[in-house]
């Protein structure tokens, strides 16, 4: 007998010897037997626990298979959510700058009708005064007074020339600025058809995984529920059985020895430049999972699952360089930040992820949107701290 079951048994001894007559062998015994009874209704569960994990195992081999089908499903999403965003950012660019020609366009027609209006009077003035470098020389007049009238048609000239270098350097800058327009209008209504034509692929894409996702749910569905009742009377048989142990627990030592050990643990956690204690969650929600806490399809979380819905805009918990940004079976759309002093944070199941890797990041930078990619029933975030690649708890890291 090892285990829990060796304890129980060890701590009935000790207190049969403390208590001396006053038990009895007979009450001993009796509680050994309803222990004895426990742990083979405990075996006899495990058995069947044993014969359904292998059913699921077959199971989830075809769901490993079929997750792969839903890489370049979730990875095309990602991408296509990316090229959307880049493309919505560039039309708006080219907006403000087809605003902005279409101000100077207006501008430069004032301009040359400013000119053209000049040019006019300058005509019709020289016109009504019916003056021009012959008549002056013909009109006979004294030398004096034809100097002024030459000298006066001579800056009206040089005026009339100067507006007209302005209208034809005002027409040629007008001719530049539509053409400029034209070219303008033409690359946004080219963006618009790409716009719509990601738009097409994502609606697909999103259809085709739900389809696929709903196919791969209703085939072990069935399986995953018998197992977790099995594993629930599992867990209910073993509280009774270490139940019977809880009479001779001295429960104050034991906190104050738990208390005692979290604070060594608090403070040999490792921090450093990249990561300290103190970083605001990656995302708003309720912890789901936490670190250490058994998984549903066996083994212990090493990271903590955090309530998203889809969509929900995920940020970066400190400042760092993405160095991983693409689908990983059992992760769906992962992105992992380095913080340095080999710090790393893990980020997982996204819908999307909107960095690359060398992007730089920010604490607060929103690096993905959240999701259930990698086969996930429902939309959450994975989220990890790893240190020289040990595994930590994060709740251990984010503010309280």
């Amino acid at each position: 007998m090892t285990g829990p079951a060796h304890r129980v048994a060890l701590a009935l001894a000790i207190v049969a010897a403390s208590l001396g007559p006053a038990l009895g062998q007979p009450a001993i015994e009796s509680l050994e037997q309803d222990q004895a009874a426990a742990l083979q209704a405990k075996q006899d569960l495990q058995a069947r626990i044993k014969s359904v994990q292998e059913q699921l195992e077959r199971r989830n081999k075809e769901f490993r298979r079929a997750s792969d089908q839903l890489r370049q499903s979730e990875l095309a999403i990602s991408d296509a959510t990316r090229r959307l965003k880049d493309l919505q950012a560039a039309i708006a660019r080219g907006e403000q700058a087809l605003e902005t020609l279409t101000k100077k366009i207006a501008q430069t027609n004032a301009d040359l009708d400013r000119d053209r209006s000049a040019l006019a009077s300058q005509l019709r003035a020289q016109h009504s005064s019916n003056l021009s470098p012959w008549s002056a020389l013909l009109a006979g007049k004294d030398p004096q007074s034809l100097g002024k009238e030459l000298g006066y048609l001579s800056f009206v000239a040089d005026a009339r020339v100067k507006t007209i270098e302005r209208l034809n350097k005002g027409v040629a800058e007008l001719s530049a600025l539509q053409a400029t327009q034209t070219e303008q209008q033409q690359l946004l209504a080219k963006q618009q058809q790409e716009v719509q034509a990601e738009q097409t692929v994502l609606r697909r894409e999103r259809q085709a995984r739900a389809d696929l996702l709903a196919k791969l749910e209703g085939s072990i569905a069935v399986e995953r529920a018998e197992r977790d009742k099995l594993v629930q009377d599992e867990k209910q048989l073993t509280a009774l059985i270490e139940g019977l142990g809880q009479q001779i627990a001295k429960f104050q030592a034991d906190a104050q020895h738990a208390n005692a050990i979290r604070q060594e643990i608090l403070e040999a956690l490792p921090q450093g430049e990249g990561l300290k204690r103190g970083i605001s969650m990656p995302i708003k929600g309720a912890i789901l999972a936490r670190y250490g806490s058994s998984r549903p399809d066996g083994g212990d979380w090493r990271g903590v699952l955090i309530d998203a819905k889809p969509g929900t805009p995920v940020k970066a918990v400190a400042a760092g360089t993405v160095v991983y940004a693409t689908w990983l079976r059992g992760f769906g759309n992962l992105i992992i930040v380095d913080h340095a002093d080999e710090f790393l944070t893990v980020y997982a199941y996204n819908q999307s992820l909107l960095k690359e890797v060398g992007d730089t990041v920010k604490a607060g930078d929103v690096i993905a949107n959240a999701g259930n990619t990698g086969g996930q029933l429902d939309s959450a975030l994975y989220f990890e701290v790893r240190h020289r690649g040990k595994p930590l708890d994060p709740m251990l890291y984010f503010k309280r």
